[in-house]
């Protein structure tokens, strides 16, 4: 009886924390995100709030706030962690090998430029101030990182992860990442926990992890897929997930093993799963599951914050938080111009990944452990890194006047457009409206390239600064189809309002590339025949697609069987055309 005892008195200590937490994610962070504030700010403050140097330093005088604060936060960084594991896992989800050797100039090159820089210039710094060699190397090797976390979160709430910009993010936090190894095998060197020659610890811990990677990836690529089919005929639902967890968890602590960290070793089971045909369902069993974790880590960041601190020595604080982000942002944005970023991207960029990270807290709390540095000091790097990270999902707000800066001050005001490059495969979009800024998010959440056409200049110019891949020309010119690489391109959707212009663009492009795939939209049934006469693919009309959306969810909730549904809309849909397709 004495285990079942424990356990549920274990339970009755952390129940209060988690009715707490799942009450903020529930009640008081929409609240807030009502107010304009994004999830990571309301977070951050929910934290403040509730942790130790909030409401609980009013504990004493008012006992009933206790119930308002979270005691144990050793639960809430563990929690917290799993939610940076979780988020390497669906970042590893949306990209593949292939993509990531695509990314190789941005991760290693740029990348490790700007640890190195930027790590140079805060060691510099940081010995000007007297802190001691191995002091000044370890501040400078921990700013110089960013947050995986609260950047990539950012960046998906703005749906940006997975354009031009949130893949250079990524590119140079994936970089950030992998350094860990070797900066925390010089900080155990410093304190002595390592022995012998620094750079032969360095090199057998690279290449121990090294060889973990190679081998989780090739097994996982020789077996996994066959693996997931064969398990794919077992009759419980839920398979998939507990397989997914088991996967995420078995990665992590490899890499962990390995010397890694274990986001790595998550993100290499998203990149495994990716290249399988179970990635989509998994990404919708994971999904949820991540915003709460990051939901929890982000709350463990903001429970760091000590508010008389603050208020004891705020000019100082916010002179080295202007001075860490400013710094960080004039060392990135030259880098990326110099390995060919646009200037808009590249000031955009420099904004996002201006501020300190999560390992940063890491690394100061291993210096403190081994008396690197003085406590106090640490404290207040300490402090400086959690307002910074606090602070970042304003700057975010900043970043596109950062962009339209660069832009006048380099006589590039409209945001570049990235054309198809050699053997890049496109879907080409004629009309950028409504219909074409949804078709792009579709294709862009899928990592399917497009390139939009639109007529409109204003239109066009607002579309670029939004992160849209699209630019100014008339579609009913043939002449400009053929200078986009049309040979390259994988489907040709004509979503324009002007009738008239959609049949002249079908026959031209019907007449000049016959295979190719043609998809249009109308907007009523009138049009449909003529346009699949004319050649067109498919044809896709608004009112009668609508139309069918409703009388499909009147027959499913009368309880009629999905395919007496599918054939009776069939046959409407033939009806109403015209057409037996």
């Amino acid at each position: 009886m004495e285990p079942a005892l424990h356990s549920a008195q274990h339970l009755g200590q952390i129940l209060p924390d988690l009715l707490l937490f799942f009450g903020l994610a529930g009640l008081v962070v929409p609240l807030l995100q009502r107010l304009r504030l994004s999830s990571v700010l309301a977070y951050l403050l929910c934290g403040v709030a509730i942790g130790p140097y909030g409401l609980s330093a009013l504990a004493d005088d008012y006992p009933w706030l206790t119930f308002l604060t979270i005691a144990d936060r050793a639960t809430v960084e563990t929690l917290g962690e799993l939610g940076i594991i979780t988020l390497m896992f669906m970042i590893g989800l949306e990209l593949s090998l292939g993509r990531l050797k695509e990314l190789r100039r941005f991760i290693f090159g740029l990348g490790s430029a700007q640890i190195l820089l930027t790590g140079l210039v805060i060691f510099l710094i940081a010995s000007w101030f007297g802190n001691a060699l191995e002091a000044a190397i370890l501040l400078g090797a921990s700013f110089a990182l960013s947050s995986t976390a609260i950047v990539m979160k950012l960046l998906e709430e703005r749906r940006l992860h997975s354009r031009p910009i949130g893949v250079l993010c990524f590119s140079v936090l994936l970089m950030q990442d992998l350094a860990v190894v070797p900066i925390l095998v010089l900080a155990a060197y410093f304190t002595g926990l390592a022995y012998g020659p620094v750079g032969i610890a360095m090199i057998s811990s690279l290449g121990i992890g090294l060889g973990a990677v190679l081998i989780m990836m090739l097994l996982g690529k020789r077996f996994l897929a066959p693996l997931l089919k064969a398990l794919s005929a077992s009759r419980s639902a839920e398979w998939l997930a507990a397989l997914t967890v088991f996967l995420v968890i078995a990665c992590a602590a490899l890499t962990e093993v390995a010397g890694l960290s274990l986001a790595l070793g998550a993100f290499l089971a998203g990149l495994l799963i990716a290249e399988t045909s179970f990635k989509h369902e998994v990404e919708v069993i994971i999904a949820p599951l991540k915003g709460l974790l990051l939901g929890i880590f982000f709350l463990s960041i903001g429970m760091m914050i000590n508010i008389g601190e603050v208020f004891r020595t705020p000019l100082l604080l916010a002179l080295a938080v202007i001075g860490i982000f400013s710094l960080k942002a004039v060392i990135l944005f030259p880098l990326c111009l110099a390995f060919g970023v646009p200037h808009r991207r590249a000031a955009e960029a420099a904004l996002y990944l201006a501020q300190p990270g999560e390992f940063a807290l890491l690394i100061l709390g291993v210096a403190m452990a081994g008396n690197i540095m003085p406590a106090q000091h640490v404290q207040f790097f300490l402090l400086v890194t959690a307002l910074a990270m606090m602070v970042t999902p304003l700057l975010f707000k900043a970043a596109p006047l950062a962009a339209n800066l660069a832009g006048r001050l380099t006589g590039s005001d409209a945001p570049e457009v990235e054309m198809p490059q050699s053997g890049e495969r496109v879907v080409m979009i004629a009309g950028f409206g409504r219909v074409g800024k949804l078709l792009a998010d579709a294709l862009a959440e899928q990592q399917i390239a497009y390139l939009g056409i639109d007529h409109h200049a204003e239109r066009v110019e607002a579309l670029k600064k939004q992160g849209f891949r699209v630019i100014y020309g008339d579609a009913r010119k043939l002449e400009l189809w053929q200078r986009l690489h049309t040979d390259q391109v994988m489907a040709a959707v004509i979503a324009m309002d002007d009738h008239a212009a959609t049949y002249g663009i079908l026959r031209a492009l019907r007449a000049r590339w016959p295979l190719l795939p043609i998809i249009v939209r109308a907007r009523d049934t009138g049009d449909i025949a003529a346009l699949y006469a004319m050649g067109a693919t498919a044809v896709v009309a608004e009112t009668l697609e609508s139309s069918l959306s409703v009388a499909r969810l009147v027959m499913q909730e009368a309880g009629t069987d999905a395919g007496v549904i599918d054939t009776i809309l069939d046959q409407l849909r033939a009806q109403l055309t015209g057409l037996s397709r």
